[in-house]
Parts: structure tokens; sequence; C-alpha cells
């Protein structure tokens, strides 16, 4: 849940991470100017973007291997050990 407070109580309460916690819009002739949420918030944002982009990519991985598996694009692990072995050299 956010609230909304003015420039002047943000400054104040600047001092009191508990009073950001949920997020808060700060206001400026009360129009909205500046969302604040406490560190901690922004981390488990910053950690739940990165879970979705790499859940994403994985996902992306599946269907293209799907798709490359409908197409008969698909090599034995015969063959994925030989390419392997002549890139190396």
């Amino acid at each position: 849940m956010s609230i909304t407070m003015s420039q002047k109580l943000a400054r104040e309460g600047l001092g009191n991470p508990e009073l950001f916690q949920g997020g808060v819009y700060i206001t400026k002739n009360g129009q909205a100017e500046l969302f604040v949420q406490t560190a901690e918030e922004r981390q488990l944002e910053l950690q739940e973007r990165e879970k979705e982009r790499q859940s994403n990519a994985l996902l992306k991985l599946v269907m293209i291997a799907k798709e490359d598996i409908a197409n008969e694009q698909v090599m034995s692990p015969e063959d994925v050990k030989r390419k392997l072995r002549g890139s190396r050299t």
C-alpha cells in the first residue's frame, strides 16, 4: 500500500525508514514528483525482476528447442561431443 506525502514531510522523515515502508509518493504542489521506497524493498524488487528475466530466458530456450525438434534439427549426444571437441582445437 503506497501513501502520499509532501516534500517537507518526506525531508523530516528521512531518518525513519519505516515511514517509507510500502513506498511513498512525494508530492510537490499536489502533484506526485517522486516515489520513495526502502532499500530492502528495492532489493527484493530487483531480485524478483532478475528471477522473472531468467525464467523468460529459460522459456525462450525451451521454445527454441521445441522448434528445433519439430523441424528435425537435432543432434545426437555423440555429435554434440564431436562438435565440442572440434571447437577446442
